[in-house]
Formats: C-alpha cells, structure tokens, sequence
C-alpha cells in the first residue's frame, strides 16, 4: 500500500502543476497597448494674419489629442485637408454662399496631410498664396477623414489687411 499513497502524492503534484502552468500561462499574457490620436483645427494663432505685404505661405496646426488606446492592430489612415473660399465683402454674403447647394469650389487648397492614428505631433498644412489673391473674406473648411467617416468644420479668416 505504501506504493500507492506515493503514486497517489505524484498524481496528486502533477495535476497541481498542470494546472497552475496553465493559470500562470494564462495570467501573464499581457495586452499590447498603442497609444492613439484624434486629431482638430486649429491653433488660435493660425492664418492671423493670413497674408500682410509680399507674405505668401500661411500655415495651419493640427492638433493630436490623446485617445483611448488600443490593442495590438494595424495603424488606422488619417488624412487632414483644409481649404479656403472667397472673397467674400462681408459674413452675412460668405455664410449664403457656403450655404448655398452645390457649394462654392474652394479658391485655394492646403495639401492634404496624411498620417495615422497612431503617429500625433503636430501635423501642420501650408497655404500657398498667389500674389493675386484678393483681400476679403474666406471660408476656411477643415475635414479630418479616416476609416468609415470624417468631420469636417468651416470657420472665418481675413486676407489681406482689414477694411
């Protein structure tokens, strides 16, 4: 009988180690987390003014706000464009015309900045103006496009020197 009670300890050990191997297996995987962005427009200070004297390039600063992060998954594209339309002589004629179906095409386009949800920093988009360009008003529409949708926002700035 001796022979049995220690089969039965050894049995008993090895069923014990099975199965806190397989806790411990189980405990220590650890998710992998990413840190994400979501990204908006703009810096308060950005296209003010928009163009003053023989000034021709004005820049636009992105924002990357911290998101939840996520699990181990490939990098989501993310493109930030941002476009300007005008002159317009005052903000009651700016907001009928952006109003209007179909829209006004934009009269100058930033390039478009591609990134992902996964890089932040600061991407910037940069206006080029021709030296022809008009002063006046101009609808400035920002859209932030990644999988499945995009937002998109219009606001007001100033070219040229203020009437």
């Amino acid at each position: 009988m001796p022979a049995r009670s220690d089969a039965s300890v050894v049995i008993a050990v090895l069923v014990l180690g099975v199965g806190l191997s397989g806790c411990a297996r189980s405990t220590s995987k650890a998710s992998v987390r990413i840190a994400t962005y979501q990204y908006s427009c703009c810096n308060a200070t950005d296209l003010i003014p928009v163009r003053q004297g023989n000034d021709e390039v004005a820049t636009l600063h992105w924002t990357a706000l911290p998101a939840p992060p996520t699990t181990a998954r490939a990098a989501i594209p993310v493109s930030l464009a941002a476009a300007l339309t005008g002159p317009f002589p005052d903000v009651a004629e700016l907001k009928t015309a952006m109003a209007s179906k179909p829209r006004r095409s934009p009269t100058i386009v930033a390039v478009t900045v591609r990134t992902t949800d996964q890089v932040g920093g600061a991407p910037v988009s940069t206006f080029r103006f021709p030296t022809t360009t008009p002063a006046g008003l101009y609808d400035i529409t920002t859209t932030v496009a990644f999988a499945g949708g995009s937002q998109t926002a219009d606001g007001v700035v100033q070219v040229g020197p203020v009437t």
